[in-house]
């Protein structure tokens, strides 16, 4: 049995892997994870009238960072925006950062799950509005499946470091019984998979660790049904993921029509309003669409 190095990209923490068939491309698998935030803030409050407000909203449109979770949803968001404008495009973007997979300044748990609810009705509108058929159809999926992993988020009691379950990461025509070592290492040997983990934070590559241990699992082929079991365990649990989304009912036929019925289905389920209204101007305000 052989193994063949695939190479490593690092996102923050990035494990590489290795394949049973060596005929196998060599294609970079990114992993999700997202640090812990700093634990020193500084806030300063001033007064804004809702002019000001409103001015200060739509001064800045920032340029979101693409979503890596896995190499099979980075490829489904690409092909489905293909041809889309960069609105669209940033717009989907800023709406997984902002809604979906939020950074470690959302602490209450009520607040991100509105949060991720508003971006599933949110991609909706977005399917609604900019796209038809099999391409309506898979954004969808892919969205789904990307607040299907955001409803998984855990946060290190020690570390702070935030984590959520991904699918197996399988790169892009890579075969059915493609292996990724180092999640083999991270299960059997945690020891071993925390060198290798420390390797690649001090600017190495882990490659050395990955080799040493591929050389013994020839001798071990239950770690590789290990491995097998716990990925079909994984990936029946996020597909069993029962999202309820309080915005379900939102009327998606136009862009004012759809902020009217956010707004009215946010002061049935919650007493603040105030970000949640914000979100959806930077929703629109991303689209390129003026709203009231």
């Amino acid at each position: 049995m052989n193994f063949e190095p695939l190479r490593m990209q690092q996102a923050v923490v990035n494990t590489s892997s290795l394949r049973i068939n060596p005929a196998a491309k060599q294609v970079q698998s990114p992993q999700l994870y997202e640090g812990k935030p700093s634990e020193l803030v500084v806030q300063d409050s001033v007064e804004i009238s809702e002019t000001g407000r409103q001015l200060a909203e739509g001064a800045i449109v920032s340029q979101a960072a693409k979503y890596f979770g896995t190499t099979q949803i980075n490829d489904a968001l690409n092909r489905v925006l293909e041809g889309q404008s960069e609105e669209v495009s940033n717009a989907v973007y800023s709406m997984i950062e902002s809604n979906f997979i939020v950074n470690g300044t959302v602490t209450d748990e009520s607040q991100r799950t509105v949060l991720l609810e508003m971006g599933v009705s949110q991609s909706k509108y977005i399917a609604d509005h900019y796209m038809e058929g099999d391409k309506a159809k898979e954004f969808l999926e892919t969205m789904n499946q990307i607040a299907a992993i955001a409803s998984t988020r855990s946060i290190d009691p020690k570390s702070g470091d935030i984590s959520y379950t991904t699918p197996t990461d399988r790169p892009l025509g890579a075969p059915e019984d493609y292996v990724k070592l180092s999640e083999v290492m991270k299960q059997v040997d945690p020891q071993k998979y925390t060198v290798f983990i420390n390797d690649i934070k001090g600017g190495g590559n882990g490659l050395s660790q990955l080799l040493n241990f591929a050389q013994k699992v020839p001798q071990n082929p239950d770690w590789i049904e290990k491995y097998k079991e716990r990925t079909g365990q994984t990936t029946e649990l996020l597909n069993n993921v029962q999202l309820k989304n309080r915005f379900d009912k939102a009327d998606t036929t136009s862009a004012s029509a759809f902020m009217s019925s956010m707004q009215n289905l946010l002061k049935e389920s919650t007493s603040v309003q105030d970000p949640y209204t914000q979100n959806l101007r930077g929703f629109f305000r991303n689209l390129g669409v003026h709203v009231n």
